[in-house]
């Protein structure tokens, strides 16, 4: 659901998979955080309502996850690293990675970021966001899942503040998180953000279910 509906149960698990060999660069944020990145196509102009939206939905999701499980997980300074795409955004939504349109902007994305900043798919030491300046309409989503959350162009534009309420994509970034830590979507819409109701964010909460299942999964121990 979010930008993808059932999130991604096997992201990561195709020609992504694995750990990517980066030049080393500035210095790399502390483990056990997550790491999230704007990738902006070269041909798409710097716009500070994109990172600084995508850190306040970062913020308040970290404040949800806290108030909903007593724990959360860490945010670096800055929150996000903005990077500058070395393709046009054409590029990224054109280029076909995999079988199905849909996810061909988001993996695009990711296996630029994974070749640059040394990712793997999962990466044990970072949980890693990354929204992309690209979308074609009607096609492109993105989901979460291994580690990572994928988000093409409507959320980064929602976390901008340009594509409706706040209220969704804070819910969306919630539920695909989620997906990240471990969980898989709730199989009817049950008042948690594993559901549709992720829609009517911030009235929803995680079942004690999904909470164990976050702190006892992959990731469990980012939360603290």
């Amino acid at each position: 659901m979010a930008a993808a509906a059932g999130g991604i149960a096997a992201l990561g698990s195709g020609a992504l998979t694995g750990t990517a060999q980066a030049a080393p660069a500035a210095a790399d944020p502390p483990t056990g955080t997550v790491r999230v990145f704007w990738l902006r196509p070269s041909d798409v102009a710097n716009d500070s309502r994109y990172p600084n939206g995508i850190t306040t939905v970062m913020q308040e999701a970290q404040r949800f996850y806290r108030q909903e499980l007593g724990v959360t997980f860490r945010l670096n300074s800055p929150v996000v690293e903005a990077v500058q795409g070395n393709h046009p955004r054409s590029w990224y939504e054109n280029t076909p990675n995999g079988g199905d349109a849909y996810w061909w902007v988001v993996f695009n994305m990711q296996q630029e970021l994974m070749a640059r900043f040394g990712l793997g798919a999962p990466d044990q030491r970072w949980l890693c966001v990354g929204e992309a300046g690209a979308e074609e309409a009607g096609v492109s989503g993105g989901g979460g899942g291994g580690g990572w959350v994928l988000l093409s162009g409507h959320d980064a534009d929602g976390a901008a503040g340009v594509n409706g309420p706040m209220n969704r994509w804070y819910g969306g970034m919630v539920h695909e998180l989620g997906h990240a830590l471990g969980l898989p979507d709730s199989t009817f819409t049950d008042g948690t953000p594993m559901s549709a109701s992720f829609y009517d964010y911030p009235n929803c909460h995680f079942s004690q279910q999904q909470k164990t299942g976050m702190r006892n999964g992959p990731y469990g121990r980012f939360l603290s």
